[in-house]
């Protein structure tokens, strides 16, 4: 990522702050959070829970797939692989910009994988369509996740599976030393940055109110990747400043102990992620 000094954020004009997500084309900085999307998806707990899902949803050769919210194809092409040559792969999502990306990926892989545009809680695709319907990193940008997950199993056929992969933002953690400090900033982020912060904790619930069977549950803690994720931890600490949340000296403690962490290659921080899975009852 593009930075005036590898070890200073807090000047870094990268800026990323995950409400953007919910009208990402809008984004005067689109390709930062293509970025940021690649360096994301490689982490270890992403790729295990990513694992996870396509073991639960039994994801073979043959199969038709929904991936909602695909953003800019990561997984699309990955599902792809796994379902060709018989199978296809469909990724949906709201952002024209990420796919143009998406496209652009997978125009010389020959998979078989389509992209369209579309709402993730009106999905443009007849009942009983796919044999498995997922979706990724989507959930807490949505004002309805209830109707979100109803149109999934809607489109996806009696006995195929639904799965998705979500954090809950109330367990990101960060090694900074005033701890008061990091509750505001942190609270203050789960609180307001996204729609729906505590999603990854009421999946399970979610799943079984909407009527899903055999309902599996995984979690694994994600640990950023420091200097790719440094700037959206200076910029929750900006907005909480703005909001009256914290201190203009407390915003200049908090970038000053993230930049002498990312410097001296201490900087550590994580997330929870849930991956839920159940499948969609026959008859």
């Amino acid at each position: 990522m593009a930075k005036t000094g590898p070890s200073d954020p807090s000047r870094d004009q990268t800026r990323i702050n995950v409400k953007a997500f919910e009208q990402i084309d809008e984004a005067a900085n689109v390709q930062d959070y293509i970025r940021i999307l690649d360096v994301f998806d490689s982490l270890d707990g992403i790729q295990r829970l990513k694992k996870a899902a396509i073991d639960r949803c039994r994801i073979r050769p043959g199969l038709s797939v929904l991936d909602n919210g695909c953003g800019i194809g990561l997984e699309t092409i990955r599902l792809a692989r796994l379902v060709a040559p018989s199978g296809k792969v469909t990724g949906l999502d709201y952002s024209l910009k990420f796919l143009d990306e998406a496209r652009r990926r997978a125009s010389r892989l020959e998979l078989p994988a389509t992209y369209q545009q579309g709402d993730a809680q009106q999905l443009p695709f007849s009942s009983r369509t796919f044999d498995v319907s997922r979706s990724e990193r989507l959930f807490p940008y949505l004002i309805d996740p209830k109707q979100a997950l109803t149109e999934l199993i809607r489109v996806t056929k009696p006995g195929g599976f639904v799965s998705l992969i979500e954090p809950d933002f109330e367990t990101v953690t960060i090694n900074l030393s005033d701890r008061g400090l990091v509750r505001k900033v942190l609270h203050f982020d789960c609180d307001h940055h996204t729609k729906n912060g505590w999603i990854g904790r009421e999946l399970p619930r979610l799943f079984k109110s909407c009527g899903l069977i055999d309902v599996a549950v995984e979690a694994d803690v994600v640990v950023f990747e420091p200097a790719g994720f440094s700037p959206y931890f200076v910029e929750i600490g900006r907005a909480a400043a703005q909001n009256q949340v914290i201190t203009a000296q407390e915003l200049t403690g908090w970038e000053e102990e993230i930049r002498q962490l990312l410097a001296a290659n201490e900087l550590f921080a994580t997330i929870s992620y849930f991956m839920v899975a159940g499948k969609v009852r026959e008859g």
